[in-house]
């Protein structure tokens, strides 16, 4: 039995005559697919609670459901309800898939905290969730002309303190108060906050002190481990007053495109948490957040696919993207393909979006080439498909 692997030639030609007859006879166009698998489900995903089982507050709790959905996939912190959402709202059995009861005293603390109504309710010993089918949502927003904000979301890091009559405290994930307040405030918008241990690890570089001077070298230094994209820090003081606490301070976002502060006086923990979190999630939405517009084509040239099975993992991925519309297959050659990429994105944004996601890198043309950080800004798509691209992409599969 010969080994084909000893023969490159015969096996690059047989690679490329199978992988194009899948092209041709079975994915001549990759649409977009279903997005939500894996770490991108909860986006999808809405939990209220309900006074009873009967049909009134089903429907009640799914419209509210429907406008979270649309708000966290869209970036919107409120959904504008134009006569499609309007529509929508009347019979919103048409964007989930399943629906079912639950006793929220199964679920822990954190995950009671939420819960999308959580903050408004008194009783709360019934809850609902629903789960809603992304590719019906995403049609739903494009009608409606919303933004997108890709599910593969950014995580922020909140290292936060508070500076009470005891004496100055690092909030962590076991302050149920305030991290509850701020957990609830990111899961409504979609954006994956998280708070230090401070175990041994962290409480060997960072302190109170350290947070409310706002030394950001030491805090660079230990948010590392974390590995979050950006961060928060927050310093409040605490005053009581018949019975209520009131916050007064700032927050501070250090993230990858510089700095932001803002203040708040004498405002509730949930103003503070919502603030927080706004900033965090429009740090984001300018990097990643692609406004509904006409899709335009886009070529992409890509190295690295030596596999029919490589081949379809590539055309998968880019076809679950929601900034994606189309994939098509324009030519290949020796392992290198050429795509036609339907896309609302902008060039800019198409470049940063691939890249982000480590499962693209550009190739190094030699020795001497500049780093990856310092092409981008020189490469190029071209919304015209006769042109020749001037960009390569190297495909390195799953992360």
């Amino acid at each position: 039995m010969p080994n084909w692997l000893s023969y490159p030639h015969t096996l690059l030609r047989v690679f490329s005559i199978a992988a194009c007859l899948w092209a041709v006879v079975f994915a001549p166009r990759v649409l977009a697919q279903e997005v939500g698998a894996g770490s991108a489900a909860w986006l999808y995903q809405v939990e209220q609670y309900v006074p009873d089982q009967g049909a009134p507050a089903r429907l009640a709790a799914a419209q509210r459901s429907l406008l979270r959905v649309l708000s966290r996939t869209s970036g919107l912190a409120s959904v504008p309800r134009v006569p499609v959402i309007a529509d929508a709202l009347k019979n919103p059995e048409r964007y989930y898939s399943k629906y079912v009861y639950f006793d929220p005293s199964d679920l822990g603390a954190k995950r009671r905290n939420q819960i999308d109504n959580a903050r408004q309710v008194g009783t709360k010993t019934l809850a609902l969730r629903f789960d809603f089918q992304p590719t019906v949502i995403k049609q739903l927003a494009r009608n409606a002309q919303l933004p997108t904000w890709w599910s593969r979301r950014a995580s922020t890091l909140a290292w936060m303190v508070l500076d009470e009559p005891s004496g100055r405290a690092v909030v962590d994930h076991g302050t149920l108060a305030v991290g509850g307040a701020l957990d609830f405030a990111a899961y409504q918008r979609g954006l994956p906050v998280l708070l230090p241990l401070m175990d041994l690890q962290d409480s060997v570089q960072v302190n109170a002190g350290v947070i409310w001077g706002k030394f950001t070298d030491v805090l660079d230094q230990a948010s590392q481990r974390y590995r979050a994209d950006q961060y928060l820090v927050g310093r409040f003081s605490v005053q009581e007053i018949l019975g209520e606490r009131f916050y007064t301070g700032e927050w501070l976002l250090r993230s990858a495109t510089g700095e932001s502060s803002q203040y708040v006086s004498g405002a509730n923990i949930d103003n503070v948490a919502e603030l927080g979190v706004q900033m965090a999630t429009q740090s984001l939405l300018d990097q990643h957040l692609v406004f509904a517009k006409t899709s335009t084509k886009h070529q992409l040239v890509v190295q690295g696919v030596d596999t029919l099975q490589a081949y379809a993992d590539l055309l998968n991925y880019l076809g679950s993207l929601e900034f994606v519309d189309a994939v098509e297959l324009a030519s290949m050659q020796q392992g290198q393909l050429t795509l036609r990429i339907d896309t609302m994105a902008t060039d800019q944004q198409l470049q940063a979006l691939l890249l982000d996601d480590g499962r693209f890198a550009r190739p190094r043309l030699s020795p001497d080439a500049e780093p990856v950080s310092a092409q981008l800004a020189e490469i190029e798509f071209f919304d015209d498909p006769a042109q020749t691209p001037q960009i390569d992409f190297i495909w390195l599969g799953e992360i």
